[in-house]
């Protein structure tokens, strides 16, 4: 009986993709299996959606009725808070889309996995950060532009003449809440294989910080303590970003270099924990 020998033929497609797009990889694959989850749809999209939607049917309502009875001036403080109130949900799109985000890969083994491939420690990195990033894009970045916009079209050309500074103003408040906020969770989620402690960490440092920060200022009885608060430190850089009276006995700089600090210290424990799985491998 003849013994049929087939030889392997040589695949004319490309192994690896870009170096520059590998991350990628990582996002697109964490992002599909947040939008298949039912409770991150819901939780997730939902309410950031009606917050949003709110304010642009004020703007809507301020420009279009001047006579009505809302009493709100579309400022630069109207969208200052527009991105400093949001801490809730930022808060929900940590908790249930990045709590898990390098915690699920600990539980699985499957971090080592990712790095037997050709992806090194900060393409893995960055894939995980654009998940957060994207989510609190949504949220902050590009709704805060399209309602400046929307200001813009439905009002006259003078409050483009004085406010034509504002639009940078709003991407650099929202970069610096997308860095610090989806560095932190990050580091949560790295420290420990269930997200549920991860969630826990996160949302001490969240919501337990402007506590601190009120009882220490009731002790000390000044505000120059503003630097143990996440929240304190962005109201301070808000401030000086969109020209309002500052609520701190604090310059912004001290804010700054505070979270400059916070964001190197998020990458060295970033950087080590993921080296660390890299090396054992």
């Amino acid at each position: 009986m003849p013994i049929h020998t087939q030889n392997y033929r040589h695949w004319e497609g490309t192994l690896n993709p870009s170096h520059y797009t590998r991350w990628w990889i990582i996002a697109k694959a964490e992002l599909k299996l947040l939008a298949q989850r039912k409770i991150v749809r819901l939780i997730v999209a939902i309410p950031p959606v009606i917050y949003i939607l709110a304010h642009a049917v004020i703007i809507y309502i301020v420009n279009q009725f001047p006579g009505s009875l809302l009493p709100i001036n579309i400022d630069s403080v109207f969208f200052r808070n527009f991105l400093f109130n949001a801490s809730l949900f930022i808060a929900l799109i940590a908790v249930f889309g990045g709590s898990g985000l390098i915690a699920t890969d600990l539980k699985n083994n499957t971090l080592s996995l990712y790095l037997s491939k050709p992806i090194s420690w900060i393409d893995y990195l960055i894939g995980k950060f654009a998940v957060m990033g994207i989510l609190l894009g949504c949220l902050t970045l590009i709704p805060g532009l399209l309602l400046f916009l929307e200001h813009v079209l439905l009002t006259d050309t003078s409050f483009l003449k004085e406010n034509y500074w504002m639009p940078f103003s709003i991407i650099a408040y929202s970069i610096i809440i997308i860095l610090v906020s989806s560095l932190l969770m990050l580091v949560f989620s790295s420290l420990t294989s269930n997200s549920r402690y991860a969630i826990i960490g996160f949302c001490a440092v969240w919501f337990g910080t402007p506590v601190i920060y009120e009882i220490l200022k009731v002790i000390t009885r000044t505000s120059k303590v503003a630097l143990v608060s996440i929240w304190a430190n962005y109201d301070i850089l808000g401030t000086a970003l969109f020209g309002d009276s500052p609520n701190y006995a604090m310059h912004w700089v001290w804010a700054l270099l505070t979270q400059i600090a916070l964001i190197a210290l998020c990458l060295f424990v970033l950087h080590r924990r993921i080296r660390a799985v890299e090396i054992v491998k």
